[in-house]
């Protein structure tokens, strides 16, 4: 039981990590759509963008133990707890920078988040598989 508890410590402590990095790679991206790097949009979008997930999904299941070890729970969790929170995170951002909304970079910005963090979540499911069969 002790040996269970700690892998499972390890696994959700190793998910919130790449979860963190899936945002600075996220707005790391920027630059290939807007041509140059801009320190602010690590603020303007990284911050709303995974103080939200961060904040909410733990709630909201994603960093459950049989989300982070089953693939059928983690593909359509992770996808529709990153659509809630990354609608509150767009109009948190909206309201914070005084933007416009923009169907366009809301919708792009929520489909390539969640495919990040689906890739990311699948492959350290597949990891900690290898490591540690059940």
């Amino acid at each position: 039981m002790q040996h269970s508890t700690y892998r499972n410590r390890r696994l959700i402590a190793l998910a919130v990590i790449g979860d963190a990095l899936v945002f600075v790679l996220f707005i790391a991206l920027t630059p290939i759509e807007h041509g140059s790097v801009e320190i602010a949009a690590f603020w303007r979008t990284g911050l709303p963008f995974a103080g939200v997930w961060l904040l909410a999904s733990p709630w909201l299941g994603a960093f459950r133990v049989s989300t982070l070890t089953r693939p059928h729970l983690a593909v359509w969790r992770i996808p529709l707890i990153w659509l809630g929170c990354g609608i509150v995170a767009v109009m948190l951002r909206v309201w914070l920078t005084d933007r416009t909304f923009s169907w366009t970079f809301t919708v792009v910005s929520i489909s390539l988040v969640a495919a990040m963090l689906l890739t990311w979540r699948l492959l350290l499911l597949l990891a900690a598989r290898r490591v540690t069969p059940d």
